[in-house]
């Protein structure tokens, strides 16, 4: 980070200024907005005049019907909106650790008692997407102690655009501060946020999620109706690249010369068990094995690899586990639709932090699909080779030394707490091609 003046990003302001609050009904829905590039002080003249702000879309000018997640294409600021809380903007910004850029207040601040304001980050490099936006405001949040209950969670939405304060009561902060990403490098977590129907979405109410206070009804009018009409297979295909089953915690991608992927600190997995891992055929669960608590359960995990999980793609999913995991061939009890409904309630309304015990795996790595695919190799094949790379082997190859006989490097490994037999290291430096060595004299 750094403070400066010489800093100079691109934004788009309204055509249009105004003295007071654009109403929702009759002004916000015929707003339009050109892109300029300008600097700070730019931007904070902008708003105190009552110009509203957004990020940079497909369209250099456009209006609100151009203004969707879809059309979303970079943004040089993140916007944290405090909406209707007690501590007015002053004290909320000394309490930060990680200053904004700037801050104003809002047209609404001070009412009925309580402040409104919004806290503005600036960045040298542009944030790209709707999940990357997403992350920068948990981030923001995260390195600040804030929760998403502390602000208003629709400005996770890196299409929203913002109200400038030309009512004639505005304050301001200016800091100056310009962020790099890697400031937040200790915070940083990717998330994947779930983009619902497309709309101008102005006139929703901001619901908080805490804990214990899940959001427990559809959110997606279109995937309501379809739930409860179609066959399940038809909602499993048409809706799977809006919902993507959650099963495990997010991997890195690695090189597809790398035999293995590592699992990332904290990860978390649903466990399966399989008739053979080869041609990918799991073991359905039957009438009797508990399958009711099995799908709450595994509903609970993907609660705790994706904590922002919505109703929609929880009931999907779970449904995904009931048609992939579970059986109703000669079943007394059979489970549908609406079961898989109520068992998604119960899961939305649950405390997971009663469960935090069902993090983790047995498993420290996996086999790299695309390094199997690349060699053509299987991952049956491939797991005893990554372990031991993992294992003995690394150790090995970390204490090995050329100009030494086997002897001396079995006493060298010794002394590190490594003792392997003769023959293991022979086998060792055949798996590494090493096939010249300093021999024993004779």
């Amino acid at each position: 980070m750094k403070t400066t003046t010489d800093y100079k990003f691109d934004i788009c302001l309204s055509e249009k200024r105004y003295d007071h609050k654009p109403d929702r009904d009759n002004e916000v829905p015929h707003l339009k907005f050109y892109q300029i590039t300008t600097d700070v002080e730019g931007l904070v003249n902008a708003v105190s005049k009552g110009y509203c702000y957004a990020p940079i879309f497909e369209l250099r000018t456009f209006d609100m019907y151009h203004k969707h997640a879809k059309d979303f294409r970079y943004s040089f600021l993140v916007s944290i909106d405090v909406d209707h809380v007690k501590a007015d903007m002053n004290s909320m910004i000394d309490k930060l650790e990680f200053k904004p850029t700037f801050a104003y207040t809002s047209c609404s601040n001070g009412e009925n008692g309580e402040f409104s304001y919004r806290l503005v980050y600036c960045f040298s490099e542009k944030i790209e997407g709707v999940d990357e936006y997403y992350s920068f405001v948990h981030t923001i949040l995260e390195s600040n102690g804030l929760r998403i209950e502390d602000i208003d969670p629709r400005c996770r939405e890196a299409e929203r655009y913002y109200n400038g304060n030309g009512c004639g009561n505005i304050e301001l902060i200016i800091t100056n501060i310009i962020y790099n990403k890697e400031d937040y490098k200790d915070y940083y977590k990717q998330y994947h946020r779930e983009i619902k129907n497309e709309s101008i979405n102005i006139n929703h109410i901001p619901t908080q999620h805490t804990i214990m206070n899940y959001d427990d009804t559809f959110g997606n009018d279109g995937f309501k109706t379809d739930y409860f009409s179609m066959r399940m297979e038809d909602i499993l295909s048409k809706y799977i690249d809006i919902y993507p089953n959650i099963e495990h915690t997010p991997l890195p991608i690695v090189d597809d010369d790398i035999p293995y992927i590592l699992f990332p600190s904290g990860y978390t997995e649903i466990r399966r068990y399989w008739t053979s891992k080869d041609d990918g055929r799991a073991i359905k669960l039957k009438d009797g094995q508990g399958r009711r608590r099995k799908l709450f359960l595994n509903g609970i995990i993907r609660r705790l690899i994706y904590p922002n999980i919505t109703f929609d793609h929880l009931l999907y999913n779970l449904l995904y586990e009931l048609v992939h995991y579970i059986s109703n061939y000669e079943a007394d009890n059979i489970i549908g639709k609406t079961e898989i409904f109520n068992i998604a309630r119960s899961v939305m309304k649950e405390d997971i932090t009663k469960y935090e015990g069902l993090r983790g795996t047995d498993r420290k790595f996996m086999a790299n699909p695309r390094y199997c695919v690349k060699y053509g190799v299987s991952k049956k094949k491939v797991t005893p080779v990554a372990a031991y790379a993992l294992g003995n082997g690394s150790k090995i190859g970390e204490l090995y030394d050329c100009s030494l006989t086997d002897k001396e490097n079995l006493e060298i490994m010794k002394e590190h707490g490594l003792v392997i037999h003769p023959n293991t290291l022979k086998r060792w430096r055949k798996r590494m091609g090493i096939t010249k060595y300093k021999k024993r004299a004779s």
